[in-house]
């Protein structure tokens, strides 16, 4: 359905331009004085504006067209050069010219550049030449007109033609054309009207009042070259007055409408006062040149208004993106003077319009530090050189403000004419910038703190494995100290004190780094940590007293933690910090000794914790193998040490002595002076057995007051010589309970030896009572062998 509308509207367009083109040929129109003769040629401006606004595929229409013409209207046989070779060459020469200008050239159909206008006439010029030739020389082979007559018909053909190229076809290509093909185009046809119009002029009164002046003018003209006699087809030149006027004034639209009506009124006057054969070819080159003229007169102006209206819609543009823009912009002119600024610079600013044209840019609102900078910028801008910063400035009311600034200096050829600067508010971003910045370093430093406290707390976890795993408090008081080595590296001293059984002493369990500046035991009222039961710190400006028991001439600061488990305190964890004035103003004063003293006292807590333990099992164990009276090892202890020390002597093939003791008489001790005389007769024996024997020997209360002592790597002679060397110390033992004298002590002494006299624990332990039992016979304070019980 689309299609065949669109076939019958060409065919619409086909016949009409048929029509038209018989009309136009008609020699009351064309003024034909005889074939080949002509005044003006209007149809082929018909068939020019055909060609280049449709599309030159009608060539074929316009042959058929001219054949036609010359059929009905002049007689012309339809196989004659004229009607076949004549309108051929004609149709192909305009067709060329349009497809010339369409394809390649591209001009604009409305003819409002001078360049196209230009192009347009050279090409039509040409395309008029070509037709010129192909209808003089088919006249002439038919006969119509005389080969001397060549000349003469090809210059009037020739501006007959061209005259409807530059008179006629301009006013169809920018009035009727545009029409005709919106109304073939559906695409165009379906624009809304506005759009399509947008280009119309705006009738006012003023236009209406002008155009009325100029089609006047035309008559007056018109009425001066042809309406007097006197003077008749002179003063031509005046038909410029109105054209020119018409193209400065309203271009190349209105132009075209005043050169029709020109041409067309030269035609009717010379219809009404025919003019000779040589004023006939003045008047047809006049219409030529005035209606050129006016074309390109016409099209410059309404290329200098188009370029005018652009540059105002451009100007607009920009002028409502820089008043618009959020971001303050400023243009300085070549000696720095503000010549134009938005309203976003005055807001950003705080200053008034009409105070930026007396203030340099380049001070404003800065420092006097800063305004060198700022002038500096603005001089490298004006040196040629775009740049892009952030600068800190003060605005009007002091506020300090961070601005990223841009500037671009405005080249005029090789000379800078001016520069052009954005400023823009980053205070917002670069205080957030500066927030992120510090919570990076806040979480930077977390990250850290957390690492080290997780180091600390595996090295934590660490030492108190270790501490579970010692067997006595030595094992334990090393581990410490390689612990806390590793603890509190800024510490490389430091000192273990531990309680004394009797409460009045604390001993350094261990001692690290400068040991000689330690002091190696201190009673307790010399550390104020254990008078005030807290940490201290020692050497910190704060706290000018110190403990007694460290060095005066010590710079270092200490700190003195008490060790505390199950409420009972143990002892001090010492620490000594070197460079610790340093230290403290670099981590800052709460920070760093917060964070040590809290750790040193979880350590201290936890060696606490483990030597309470071991002190503990040590006091279970002294209790399982001593004997409360007299500190020496019970029975229990002397059979395990008994096993133990056979099998190491079997290992070295070497000898054991086995002594048992009894003190003589002891029940009449006890009877005489009482219990308590008796134990300080036992407790006074235990200690000349630890002082008399060697610290390998092993001195046991085997129960009541018998004894029993273990001596490794001695013979039964050697026993037997030690038994009597001690029977003779206790005799000449002299104690006293109340100061009263108990007597003389006495000792009966069995003796047994391994492997002489058994190999077994068992058989030494029964040998040497059975020995002891003969002392006992024997008259007491003697020294038995198994020898001597045999003899």
């Amino acid at each position: 359905m689309h299609s065949r509308r669109l076939i019958l509207r060409h065919a619409l367009v086909s016949l009409s331009f048929v029509l038209l083109y018989l009309l136009l040929n008609r020699p009351e129109v064309i003024l034909l004085s005889r074939l080949g003769f002509i005044t003006w040629y209007p149809a082929i401006g018909l068939v020019m504006a055909l060609l280049l606004g449709i599309s030159p595929w009608y060539t074929l229409l316009v042959c058929f067209a001219d054949a036609l013409a010359g059929w009905v209207l002049y007689g012309q046989s339809v196989t004659s050069f004229s009607s076949i070779y004549g309108a051929a060459g004609s149709a192909f020469c305009y067709g060329a010219a349009a497809y010339l200008l369409r394809g390649p050239t591209q001009i604009d159909l409305g003819l409002r550049r001078r360049r196209d206008v230009v192009r347009y006439v050279i090409l039509s010029a040409s395309a008029a030449a070509g037709a010129t030739l192909f209808g003089v020389l088919s006249l002439i082979a038919d006969h119509n007109i005389a080969r001397g007559e060549y000349r003469s018909s090809a210059v009037g053909w020739f501006l007959g033609d061209a005259i409807g190229l530059v008179g006629i076809a301009p006013f169809l290509l920018v009035h009727v054309f545009p029409h005709v093909r919106r109304w073939l185009t559906p695409v165009l046809s379906q624009l809304p009207t506005a759009r399509r119009h947008s280009t119309r002029p705006k009738y006012t009164l003023g236009a209406i009042a002008e155009a009325f002046a100029q089609a006047v003018t035309i008559f007056a003209v018109l009425l001066v070259m042809f309406g007097f006699r006197d003077g008749r087809y002179d003063h031509f030149y005046l038909s410029f007055i109105p054209i020119v006027w018409i193209a400065m004034r309203q271009g190349i639209r209105r132009v075209v409408t005043g050169l029709l009506a020109l041409n067309f009124g030269i035609v009717v006057a010379m219809h009404l006062f025919p003019p000779t054969v040589v004023v006939f070819n003045r008047v047809a080159l006049l219409m030529m040149v005035v209606s050129a003229v006016g074309l390109i007169v016409g099209s410059e102006v309404s290329e200098r208004h188009r370029l005018t209206i652009d540059l105002n819609k451009k100007t607009t543009y920009l002028d409502s993106l820089i008043q618009n823009s959020p971001l303050g912009i400023v243009v300085l002119d070549r000696r720095g003077t503000v010549e134009l600024a938005n309203s976003a610079f005055e807001r950003l600013f705080q200053y008034e319009r009409h105070e930026l044209a007396s203030i340099d840019i380049g001070c404003m609102g800065m420092t006097d530090d800063e305004a060198s900078d700022s002038l500096q910028l603005i001089r490298q801008i004006f040196a040629g050189k775009a740049l892009h910063k952030t600068v800190r400035q003060r605005r009007k009311d002091g506020r300090i403000l961070d601005v990223a600034l841009r500037g671009v200096p405005l080249s005029l050829g090789d000379e800078v004419g001016g520069a052009y600067l954005i400023y823009e508010d980053i205070s917002d971003q670069i205080r957030a910038s500066e927030a992120q910045r510090q919570h990076a370093e806040s979480l930077d430093r977390l990250v850290k703190e957390l690492e080290l406290r997780t180091k600390q707390t595996t090295l934590l976890n660490e030492m108190g494995s270790l501490l579970a795993c010692c067997g006595t408090v030595t094992e334990a008081s090393a581990v410490v100290a390689n612990s806390v080595q590793k603890l509190f590296p800024a510490a490389p001293s430091g000192a273990l004190y531990l309680f004394r059984s009797s409460r009045d002493i604390l001993e350094a369990g261990v001692r690290w780094g400068e040991r000689d500046l330690l002091a190696p035991t201190f009673p307790p009222d010399a550390c104020w940590s254990l008078r005030r039961g807290q940490p201290y710190w020692s050497g910190h400006p704060v706290n000018e007293i110190a403990c007694r028991h460290l060095a005066k001439s010590t710079t270092n600061e200490s700190l003195c933690v008490p060790m505390v488990a199950q409420g009972n305190t143990i002892g001090v964890l010492l620490l000594e910090f070197d460079s610790a004035t340093d230290l403290l103003f670099e981590s800052g004063n709460e920070t760093f000794r917060d964070s040590h003293q809290r750790l040193a006292v979880s350590a201290a807590s936890q060696i606490a914790l483990s030597l309470a333990s071991l002190q503990l099992r040590e006091t279970l164990r002294e209790q399982s193998i001593r004997d409360p009276l007299t500190r020496l090892f019970n029975r229990r202890f002397l059979e395990e040490s008994l096993e133990r020390e056979l099998q190491l002597a079997g290992r070295k093939k070497q000898s054991i002595a086995v002594l048992f003791l009894d003190l003589d008489h002891f029940k009449r001790f006890n009877d005489t002076f009482g219990h308590d005389a008796g134990d300080i007769v036992l407790q006074s024996l235990a200690d000349l057995f630890r002082n008399f024997f060697r610290a390998t020997d092993i001195c046991c209360r085997y129960g009541g007051e018998e004894f029993a002592i273990i001596l490794p790597e001695s013979t039964s002679e050697d026993a037997a010589v030690r038994a009597d060397a001690l029977r003779s110390e206790v005799k000449s033992l002299r104690l006293q309970y109340k100061k009263q004298s108990l007597g003389q002590l006495t000792l009966s002494v069995g003796v047994a030896a391994f492997p002489e006299h058994g190999s077994t624990s068992e058989e030494l332990l029964k040998l040497a009572d059975q020995c002891l039992y003969q002392s006992k016979a024997r008259g007491r304070d003697v020294v038995t062998l198994p020898s001597m019980r045999d003899a």
